[in-house]
């Protein structure tokens, strides 16, 4: 059995057990050999499962290949369960890829592929969980100031420019290789709370700044329409910041992430950030301004909208009402009993 792996590539300090082995082992033993066994020879359909199992218990990620029924229980046990187009109806039944031609050449493909998917998946929760935790803080903290901190149009464009536009580039650039090893949990928190609460902090520092006067703010000539401006902005380069420690191009900027070397995410926070400035210096800056929210308040004697208000309809009850009869009928004055 060793001397066949040698012959197929395998390096000479491969480590060879045989089912008779195993089966002197206790629980323990068994899980540690086979963490450390390279190669298991004559094992028998239980043995088989209860290998898959214990490098399963180790936080291994374990495909199983089969083509017998002696495989349905590991197949069924394992992360990844592959099968033979020539095995049996069984087995394909319950594997998750059916080998067609029970032909390898797909694999490597395959994997490749799906190392991609992890790793974009990865680094698109990161942006996701930051800026739902980051406007989660964002609202709270302005909420105790009786305000708001976004209008719509101020929420779409934080949308667009820090996950609409990044998460569909991420997902595109992810490369293939081994994912972090740190479990995705710990992974999420250890780089989504420090960036939230930053960001929380330093976007309500900007916002308590520009508040106007009678909210506290120091410029009391300023609208609640600046404050909210002023606040998307620093949300939306701190959105694009995240993108280049998300992917760091080069180890000093490595946070929770590894470098990759790969510009493009750093290049696109850049030309973001080109776009939302040129925004900014041009007439469409007026979609960030709230003029909406000048036009949208409501004075006491009038409606939203321009509509009538309390005033305006006591004024018309009390205004005198006549009728204009037509060219057949005498004209006749009427007033209003009130």
């Amino acid at each position: 059995m060793a001397a066949l792996a040698r012959q197929a590539g395998l390096p000479d300090d491969i480590q060879a057990v045989s089912g008779p082995e195993l089966a002197t082992l206790g629980e323990a033993e068994f899980a540690q050999r086979a963490e450390d066994a390279t190669i298991f020879g004559r094992i028998t359909p239980q043995q088989k499962q209860a290998l898959v199992k214990a490098l399963r218990d180790r936080g291994h990620y374990v495909a199983m290949i089969g083509d017998g029924v002696n495989d349905v229980l590991s197949l069924k046990g394992a992360n990844l369960g592959i099968a033979m187009e020539s095995g049996s109806q069984a087995t394909r039944a319950v594997a998750d890829i059916v080998l067609l031609g029970d032909s390898f050449a797909a694999l490597p493909r395959a994997f490749a592929e799906g190392q991609k998917i992890v790793n974009g998946m990865r680094n698109n929760l990161k942006l996701f969980m930051t800026r739902v935790v980051f406007v989660a803080l964002l609202i709270v903290a302005v909420g105790v100031l009786g305000g708001f901190p976004f209008s719509p149009k101020h929420a779409s464009v934080l949308t667009l420019f820090t996950v609409g536009i990044p998460v569909i580039a991420l997902a595109a650039w992810a490369r293939p290789g081994p994912p972090e090893r740190a479990a995705l949990g710990p992974a999420l928190l250890e780089f989504v709370v420090p960036a939230a609460v930053t960001l929380t902090l330093a976007a309500l520092a900007v916002y308590l700044f520009y508040l106007p006067g009678a909210r506290g703010g120091f410029l009391g000539g300023s609208s609640l329409a600046l404050a909210q401006s002023a606040l998307t902005t620093v949300a939306v380069l701190g959105g694009l910041v995240l993108l280049v420690f998300v992917q760091p191009p080069v180890r000093a900027l490595e946070g929770t992430g590894e470098a990759g070397g790969d510009w493009r995410p750093t290049l696109l926070a850049i030309v973001l950030a080109l776009l939302y400035a040129a925004i900014l210096a041009t007439p469409l800056a007026g979609v960030l301004r709230s003029g909406a929210a000048e036009r949208g308040r409501v004075r006491p004697d009038r409606g939203a909208g321009g509509g009538l208000g309390r005033g305006d309809a006591l004024h018309l009850a009390r205004t005198p009402v006549r009728a204009v009869p037509g060219p057949r009928s005498r004209r006749r004055s009427y007033r209003h009993p009130g």
